[in-house]
Order: C-alpha cells, then structure tokens, then sequence
C-alpha cells in the first residue's frame, strides 16, 4: 500500500520555495490489545459519566478546560480554541544552518520524511547533497495543526527528513532527580572504564547490524504473536521459567576487569602494578617522615 501524506508545505530558504509533503517517518510495530468482555469475548464501549451527577453523559454535552489552580477551571468552546491557533501557511522557514552535532539528540519529538513533488525534485536534491556536502542541518519554523513548531530539517538516507522539536520548558532537567552527581570516582576505575569503551568503539552505527540482530529483536512481541498461535491452534499453553536476575555488582574494579578479560584484553599485569603502587605510598610517606625527623640531629653533629 502506498504511503499517504498526511500535510504539504515549502521549504523556503533566501528565495528559494521547494514544495515538499510530509509522510510519517515511523511505524511502530509494539503489540496492541483490545479489552473485551471476558464472559463472551466482545468489545467494551467507553462510556462518559458525570461524577457531579452521577450519569452517563452524552459527546454533545462536553467543554474543554483549562485548570488554573486546583479544581478551578475555565472553559473554552472549539470555536475559540479554532480562532487562538496559527494560521497555516505551510512554510517551512529555514532561519539557519548548524553542525547536527550542537543538537542533543533529547529535543527531537516527531519524524516525518519529505517527499518532493515532481517539479521541485531538481531543487530538493540540490538542498539535500548541498547540506550533505557541508554537513549542516537546517533550523526551521513550521505551522503543523495550528501549533507553531522549532523543527529540524536533515539529509537522510538519499532524502531529508523534519524532526519536530521540544521546546526549552518541555525537557526535563536531572535538577529534581538524584544522579549521584557526589559520587567519587578513582583513577584507577575511570581508566579501566576508558580501555572497555575504546575496546567496544566502532567507527559508525550499523542500523542493520543492531536492529536485525537476534539479540536485538522485540522479544515480547514475538513471544505474543507465538502465543496467539497456539491458542488459535489450540495447543497447550505452557509458561516460560522465569527469568534468572543477577546479583548486584559491588566490585566497581572487578566488574570493569572482567568486562577487559572477556573480550581478550589483558589487565592483570596494570592492576597488580597499580596495587603496588598503592600499597608503596604508605611506605614511602613513613619513610620521608623519618629522614626528615633526622635531619635536625645531623645539623647539630655538623656543629
């Protein structure tokens, strides 16, 4: 079935208007279920039911509000919802161009992809390749369903793609969570830590090689349809043993030593020489201790 738009618009830039339509860029595939009945299997109706009155309600009689302090609302009907929303001029005004990697990936909401119409196509491939060449993404306004949007504006694959974008007051920050921020950490486990991470580096993300991968797969949604299957077939239904948790890892050091020795590289020989080091500190400090205690008696035999 052939992808639907689901907007048009123009991105415009200095002078130049390239029409675009806007196509989801995504489809989730997360297991769905319907709730039914359990006494003859058939879908439920929600129903609207007024607490105050203790009814149902019917769509009709429905406001939407706004809740200024707790349980104090002020209504708004559609019609004045409509005329507060921004009039849509389906352009995608590119203010600037940046590097993609001053944007933190945590801003990006939505994905669509652009699809160019047959007489912008020229113009289209030339943003794109242009923007490749100079490895730039494009910061643009956009008006999406009467809401002024920030969004993104990419190369992608042999195309580009818009991200919606969150605004400042939209992202949390880790001011209200714990992090640990306190926590010390020893140079000897941040260096081991390093080695591990140098070791698993790969020089570009492979979507195919991750995603496609076995251990990679949505399980849970597989295990689902699996399930759904043998009940169709009406075969018995048996549970999965349960899952074996790991214990908690105390050990910072030994944790990141394993995690070296079992991709083949060789930390023994740098700890046991870091523990030396370690253990001689002690007596290096007793030893500078006492010659300097020395020091005086030898001024004194001097005179």
């Amino acid at each position: 079935m052939p992808a639907r738009s689901i907007s048009t618009a123009s991105i415009t830039f200095g002078l130049v208007s390239i029409p675009v339509r806007l196509f989801p860029a995504t489809s989730p595939k997360s297991v769905r279920f319907n709730l039914l009945h359990a006494k003859d299997n058939s879908r439920i109706q929600e129903k609207i039911f007024c607490q105050a009155e203790e009814k149902m309600i019917d769509r009709s009689e429905l406001v939407r509000g706004y809740e200024i302090e707790k349980g104090r609302y002020v209504t708004f009907a559609d019609e004045e919802l409509k005329k507060l929303e921004a009039q849509t001029d389906h352009a995608i005004e590119i203010n600037e161009f940046i590097p993609v990697t001053e944007v933190d990936p945590i801003r990006f909401e939505n994905s669509y992809l652009l699809g160019c119409e047959p007489t912008s196509a020229k113009a289209y491939h030339l943003l794109m390749s242009a923007m490749l060449k100079e490895k730039r993404v494009a910061i643009a306004k956009f008006t999406m369903r009467g809401k002024e949007r920030l969004v993104l504006v990419r190369p992608y694959e042999d195309g580009l793609m818009l991200h919606t974008m969150y605004y400042n007051d939209e992202i949390r920050t880790f001011g209200e969570i714990d992090h640990g921020a306190r926590a010390q950490v020893a140079d000897s486990e941040l260096g081991l830590a390093q080695r591990l991470i140098a070791d698993l580096t790969k020089k570009k993300f492979d979507a195919e090689q991750y995603f496609d991968a076995e251990q990679y797969k949505d399980n849970y949604r597989e295990r689902v349809i699996e399930l759904a299957e043998q009940k169709m077939a009406g075969h018995e239904i048996t549970e999965a043993a349960p899952e074996v948790r790991r214990a908690n890892v105390i050990d910072l050091m030994s944790a990141l030593k394993a995690s070296l020795k079992k991709r083949g590289v060789e930390v023994g020989s740098e700890r046991e020489s870091e523990e030396a080091a370690e253990e001689a500190e002690p007596a290096k400090a007793r030893a500078h201790a006492s010659k300097g205690s020395r020091a005086p008696r030898v001024r004194r035999q001097a005179r």
